[in-house]
């Protein structure tokens, strides 16, 4: 005999959804901060490069 599904509540599934979006949006802004940097670098070398 199956038994029934599990209620979860609402709040404990939005803390578990909120967690994962915050730790996925710091992820992304902690890359694209490397993107900005290594990009600005690599700009001022080319720069520095052809001047």
């Amino acid at each position: 005999m199956l038994s029934p599904p599990e209620k979860v509540s609402l709040l404990t599934r939005a803390k578990e959804h909120s967690f994962s979006g915050v730790f996925l949006a710091v992820a992304l802004f902690a890359m694209a901060g490397w993107v900005l940097l290594l990009g600005s670098l690599f700009l001022k070398l080319v720069l520095w490069w052809f001047s």
